[in-house]
């Protein structure tokens, strides 16, 4: 039960709403029109968060999104322990934007702690739609979509969405094997959170699952750009963990502070 509860927060982790160098990139240069994503632009940060579970801290992780020119790079990274066991990750995924669509080129998955090692690839060469799977790339049998995304890239997507006023969401999110799942989630409220960042009003949004025991919550904030503040897990209704903002460090920010914040 400990090492399946080790792995199931690990990886939600990574694969829900949560956005990886294993430390914090330094600033870049601010974002231009003519940058990354073209007419459709993020503000860029830093983030670190908390990891708890039944009150307790099990962790840290980090959250990242940078321009980098003519692309975003975005990254996460924990570093997680429970009893005997540890859980060391990163990811790092590398997109752009056309017409409010995001388009992944590449991500890379790194795992290492209790239990085997792993490294997952997935690049995509949109022009001449082939997906490549592995750290050595392999050309993957599969009918291309247009509108894949990897594990961490369709996060800003869900962000684009949230903008146009958007309160249903589904995205087909490829795996770290080249899969495609499609993913469902809804807005439920909006409510107040005491976090260590401070209090914060904040979307509910829930991921909508038929027959399943698992139930995963995020929380955004509308006044920090529909930040990632919070993510809890739980199986049966009983927590597995709950993930929350501590720190935020703006790098380039477009829009002016919704006045919905209450920090230190």
């Amino acid at each position: 039960m400990t090492q399946q509860w080790r792995f199931k927060a690990s990886l939600v982790l990574s694969s829900m709403l949560f956005c990886s160098a294993a430390a914090l990139a330094q600033p870049e240069s601010p974002v231009t029109p003519t940058a990354a994503a073209g007419t459709a632009q993020f503000s860029t940060f830093n983030a670190e968060y908390l990891i708890y579970r039944g009150g307790k801290n099990h962790g840290s992780a980090k959250r990242y999104l940078h321009s980098k020119g003519d692309h975003y790079e975005m990254g996460y990274s924990s570093d997680i322990s429970w009893l005997v066991f540890s859980d060391k990750r990163s990811e790092v995924s590398k997109f752009t934007v056309e017409q409010h669509q995001l388009r992944p080129l590449h991500y890379v998955m790194k795992r290492s702690g209790t239990g085997a090692n792993r490294h997952y690839e997935l690049r995509l060469d949109w022009q001449n739609q082939q997906l490549f799977t592995g750290k050595k790339p392999q050309l993957k049998t599969i009918d291309w979509q247009d509108n894949w995304l990897d594990p961490l890239s369709y996060h800003q997507q869900l962000v684009l969405d949230l903008q146009a006023g958007k309160t249903v969401f589904s995205y087909d999110v490829l795996n770290r094997d080249g899969n495609s799942k499609t993913y469902h989630y809804q807005v439920v409220m909006e409510e107040p959170l005491a976090l260590p960042f401070g209090t914060i009003r904040a979307l509910r949004i829930a991921r909508i699952e038929e027959n399943s025991d698992k139930q995963v919550l995020a929380w955004v904030a509308p006044s920090l750009d529909y930040m990632l503040v919070r993510l809890w897990r739980g199986e049966d209704n009983v927590e597995q963990f709950d993930v929350q903002l501590h720190k935020l460090n703006w790098l380039n920010r477009l829009s002016e502070p919704g006045g919905l914040t209450e920090t230190e």
